[in-house]
């Protein structure tokens, strides 16, 4: 019992960090351009897990070219489009309507494979897709009841659907990449990918950018979500997956949206609607269904904690 509900702390923990990375992510880009905020955090993360990498006792296995080019096309959809499109639908769209549509990722993942792989959907599946398309658009289709409309909302609802999109592509590239590579080792050359891709635009953009107009608060929102959403989500999700089974690491991931909900009332001021709560319910029933069967694996080793990301 003890383990379990240590479990149940650390997958908590993860996701309640994945969800208030839209909080933190929307403080960020009300200060800095989306490719500086962009490059810095995986800077950041890059600075921490290189280390943690090159320790003596860890020997990265040697991997062939074609992992090195699956490798490159994860961070290109995980890293770069996922964090792009988010950053930029951010600057439109609220905190709260971002979290819940980026805890769709499991609708996503079916849904791509089903375009690209051909992937056959099971009967729930195919139900949790469709829960979660309805709750999408009910979030994106109806006005915010009591709240005044802002401008561009829709466009920055479908720019974080593509970073939703981006990453279902990404969760699928990982099938493909050899077992060989150890999750610390993944997030960490991901990382530094990601860090690559965005440092030409970012450098671009930070000569002409004062850093003093920055203030201590959206300082510390880079700190947190380079480091906070990238290594410790990363390090609570797997030591509690590792003790439970699928169906209940699974069922944390509902844990995410509240989590947004929760935490932009708190830090940004924003208001829950009836269109929030009932478009809400609907991706919970989607993640619901999207779970792992129960009978399934007694223990989950997955490559990839859903939907915290191996970006960085």
């Amino acid at each position: 019992m003890k383990r379990e509900l240590g479990a149940y702390l650390y997958l908590t923990l993860a996701m309640t960090i994945v969800g208030s990375s839209v909080v933190f992510g929307r403080i960020i880009t009300q200060a800095f351009p989306v490719f500086l905020a962009s490059g810095l955090r995986f800077a950041l993360a890059s600075l921490v897990l290189a280390p943690l990498v090159a320790a003596p006792s860890r020997r990265p296995p040697r991997l062939p070219g074609k992992d090195w080019f699956i490798l490159v096309l994860m961070a290109f959809c995980g890293q770069f489009i996922f964090t792009l499109f988010l950053l930029w639908g951010l600057r439109l769209t609220s905190a709260m309507e971002a979290g819940m549509i980026t805890s769709t990722t499991p609708a996503a993942v079916a849904l791509v494979a089903l375009i690209l792989l051909r992937e056959r959907l099971s009967l729930r599946s195919a139900l949790g897709v469709g829960l979660a398309l309805a709750g999408v658009l009910i979030i994106n289709g109806l006005p915010e009841a009591g709240l005044e409309p802002r401008p561009g909302r829709s466009w920055g609802n479908l720019l974080v659907c593509g970073a939703v999109l981006g990453e279902g592509v990404f969760l699928l590239l990982r099938k493909f990449l050899s077992p060989a590579l150890d999750n610390l080792a993944l997030t960490a050359y991901l990382s530094f990918l990601g860090f690559l891709m965005f440092l030409p635009p970012a450098l671009y953009q930070a000569a002409g950018f004062d850093f003093k107009s920055a203030g201590r608060v959206e300082w510390g929102a880079i700190l947190y979500y380079g480091l906070f959403f990238t290594v410790a989500a990363y390090i609570f999700w797997f030591k509690g997956v590792a003790r439970v089974s699928g169906t209940t690491a699974g069922a944390f991931s509902a844990v995410m949206p509240v989590s947004a909900v929760v935490l932009s009332g708190i830090f940004l001021g924003e208001r829950f609607t009836w269109v929030h709560g009932l478009g809400g319910v609907l991706i919970l029933g989607a993640i619901g269904l999207m779970a792992p069967k129960r009978g399934g694996e007694k223990r989950v080793s997955l490559s990839k904690p859903s939907p915290i990301k191996e970006r960085g």
